[in-house]
């Protein structure tokens, strides 16, 4: 059973990041984040972003985003694009993602990097980056239902089923994602 995302805090509103969170958000079908791309230079905290697809984007923000200023730009994202947004921030890509989807209903998780591996231990295994929906129901067939399942299959049988990628899969489970956002940077206003 997933906790409650409220009670999975960042460290205290004060708390900086010392690289910058990365934030992930995603819209629900009747939007579009091309619709919207030129808020982003208006809104403080944005370094760079990423479109993960039309309905998705990753945010890498600015080092001295706090757990309150991350808030604020989840609130002004909900304005800007509609109350039924799904965010999620953390310190890598596969955490931030996992923590936005993680609930059908509009949500705002921020995971502290001192919370990543244990939040993704109950985060449900269709939710891993780059698994098919396919994959996703194999993996639940042989009773692999979350990220810590995952991260107990030995590397031999991940290497058996997907080759080498399979072990970067299972690096994501485990919280290892040095993917970066692919800056689409922000010129100043």
């Amino acid at each position: 059973m997933i906790k409650s995302p409220s009670l999975i805090p960042i460290a205290d509103t004060k708390t900086r990041a010392s690289n910058g969170m990365i934030a992930y958000f995603h819209l629900p079908v009747n939007r579009l984040v091309n619709e919207r791309l030129s808020v982003f230079p208006k809104l403080r905290g944005i370094a760079s972003w990423e479109i993960d697809s039309p309905r998705s984007a990753y945010l890498l923000l600015e080092p001295w985003m706090t757990k309150l200023r991350i808030q604020e730009l989840y609130g002004a994202l909900r304005g800007l694009f509609g109350p039924y947004l799904r965010f999620g921030a953390a310190e890598q890509k596969t955490t931030a993602r996992a923590a936005a989807l993680l609930r059908p209903v509009p949500h705002c998780l921020i995971v502290a990097p001192v919370n990543t591996v244990r939040f993704l231990a109950q985060v449900p295994i269709h939710l891993l980056p780059g698994l098919g929906h396919r994959t996703a129901r194999y993996l639940q067939h042989q009773g692999i239902t979350t990220f810590d399942s995952f991260r107990r299959v030995s590397t031999t049988t991940i290497k058996e089923w997907f080759g080498v990628s399979g072990l970067i899969l299972q690096q994501f489970a485990h919280g290892i994602d040095p993917r970066v956002v692919e800056p689409q940077r922000i010129a100043p206003i």
